[in-house]
């Protein structure tokens, strides 16, 4: 009887211990899930968080320009064959585009790599009046157009190109520098061009405003920094294949190459 008591305490013994044991795992196993639960929750709001970050892939840019206008093909007198530059006086521009990337999620949450559609890039500048000495005598009959006068100039041109587009402090985890953005492009665009030029003397004598014409390749590149959906940028933008002529036969010297040389710091709203 002393041997059953014994082995039945021995019995109990080892099952209370099984049961802590069991309790424990259960409890441990519990606080896991809970955690992964949690860990979960957190994940997925932070993604939601950075999806609406990294989708603002719209822009629109109002810039201020900077423009050089110069060309060996201006019809002066005098000056065919010279290089004649002239500096705006007044220079703005609209750009409106959206960058489309090439993955759903940045490379390591940080970069993505894109192409960059700008369906319309507008520019109007102003020249004032140039004082060009001429040295040498001309057929006062001889009619051209004066570039050197004041002169409007407005372009619209569409662009594409590669995009780099960096969040390099989305490993922080913060609110605030999750939404900083640095975006480097290159882009190659054809446009159309018209210049309005004042004071412009006919071959009847009177004194009207002509108009000439043109269009041609371009290229540029820069780079922004936005927060969210503001932010600032600048911009290198060379028309250096513009073919310009003269809207009147009065005026008709052929073909005119032309180029234009601009940069352009620009205000970019993100959406």
């Amino acid at each position: 009887m002393k041997k059953f008591f014994v082995t039945l305490f021995a019995l109990v013994s080892i099952l209370g211990v099984s049961a802590t044991e069991s309790n424990d795992t259960t409890m441990t196993t519990l606080s896991d899930i809970i955690a992964m639960e949690s860990q979960s929750k957190y994940n997925n709001d932070n993604a939601t968080r950075l999806k609406g970050i990294w989708s603002k892939t719209k822009f629109f840019n109002i810039s201020y320009n900077t423009t050089k206008m110069s060309s060996e093909d201006f019809p002066m007198p005098g000056f065919r064959g010279v290089n004649l530059e002239f500096k705006n006086k007044l220079g703005v521009g609209l750009q409106w585009g959206r960058t489309f990337n090439f993955h759903k999620r940045p490379l390591g949450d940080i970069v993505y790599i894109g192409l960059d559609y700008t369906w319309m890039d507008l520019n109007f500048n102003q020249y004032n009046y140039d004082t060009i000495s001429i040295d040498n005598i001309f057929n006062p009959e001889e009619h051209y157009l004066p570039w050197n006068h004041k002169k409007m100039t407005l372009d619209y041109g569409m662009s594409i190109g590669p995009s780099l587009t960096f969040y390099p402090f989305t490993p922080i985890h913060s609110d605030i520098t999750d939404k900083i953005r640095f975006n480097f492009y290159f882009h190659v665009g054809y446009c159309a061009s018209g210049t309005l030029i004042k004071d412009v003397h006919g071959s009847d004598g009177k004194t009207k405003e002509q108009f000439a014409w043109g269009h041609g390749l371009y290229t540029s590149y820069g780079g922004s920094l936005t927060w969210n959906s503001i932010g600032i940028g600048y911009e290198w933008r060379d028309d250096s294949k513009l073919t310009y002529k003269a809207a009147k036969k009065d005026f008709d010297s052929g073909d005119m190459k032309i180029k234009q040389k601009i940069t352009r710091v620009y205000l970019q709203f993100r959406f």
